[in-house]
């Protein structure tokens, strides 16, 4: 989920949560065959970038065979992008011998996602923290890893409000958050205190303002108790940090939004993936 969007400024910082993204990939003597278990994308511009990404950088000429599973909902800002370009690189590399570091997948992941026209920004600090675990912040500009922090999920759950429509990235312009990026500062101001549900607000009120997507059901949940809410990636999600106590009532102020709530935890711990099918 976004702590803060790296549209503005260049920074972007995400945190880590529970949602289960993973790919499984077999090479094969030619081709691409692709399997989406769970939700189904409806679209393998990604899928075919990860594929040629890792096959140059690994001189395979064969094919794949790829399984991806999922559980969120694709072009929403939840980071499912980022999340299956991490997963399917690590498996693939994997399935050819390959024991890449952390900082090849990430290298390779922001390639796939760029070349695929599914990031603005590039989205390393999504990626960081899907692969990563945490709290990440990155220079999306200069390509570095900046800040990686575990974060104290005790007491916390985090619901994701999903609303019916879809945001195309690809019409989104970054010149959209010029005037905003004062904004954009505090926010990365925040987070690098370790205020971070504050941040995470400060910035959905940053990505209303610049792309138009309503943040009311983000207030909503505010004034319900949660710790912080804001649109997280382009939207039109909704992502609230909240306490346990509080997490039934807010959820009810999501879903009487009109919002398909779900629910997670934090997480610190890296991504993990499998490499057979």
């Amino acid at each position: 989920m976004s702590v803060l969007n790296a549209a503005a400024t260049g920074f972007g910082a995400a945190i880590a949560i529970s949602a289960r993204i993973s790919a499984l990939a077999e090479p094969t003597d030619g081709g691409l065959e692709v399997t989406f278990e769970g939700v189904d994308p409806g679209d393998r511009r990604l899928v075919e970038a990860a594929a040629s990404v890792v096959s140059g950088e690994l001189g395979w000429t064969g094919g794949w065979r790829l399984v991806i599973r999922s559980e969120l909902p694709p072009r929403k800002g939840l980071k499912t992008s980022s999340a299956v370009s991490n997963a399917l690189i690590a498996s693939m590399c994997s399935a050819l011998g390959s024991d890449p570091s952390p900082s090849d997948v990430l290298r390779m992941s922001v390639l796939a996602s760029r070349m695929a026209n599914v990031t603005v920004t590039g989205a390393l600090d999504d990626a960081g923290a899907s692969l990563l675990g945490g709290f990440v912040m990155a220079d999306n500009d200069s390509g570095t890893i900046e800040v990686r922090r575990d974060v104290d999920p005790e007491g916390l759950e985090v619901l994701l409000g999903i609303p019916a429509g879809e945001l195309e990235k690809s019409a989104v312009s970054r010149e959209a958050f010029a005037p905003l990026v004062p904004a954009a500062l505090r926010a990365r101001d925040l987070a690098l205190e370790g205020r971070y549900w504050d941040a995470m607000t400060v910035n959905g009120l940053v990505v209303s303002a610049a792309l138009g997507v309503d943040s009311v059901p983000a207030a909503e949940a505010i004034r319900a108790g949660a710790l912080g809410a804001g649109i997280t990636g382009m939207g039109p999600a909704i992502a609230a940090v909240v306490p346990e106590d509080a997490a039934e009532r807010i959820a009810s102020s999501l879903a009487r939004a009109g919002l398909m709530v779900m629910r997670y935890r934090l997480e610190n711990e890296p991504g993990v993936w499998n490499a057979e099918i």
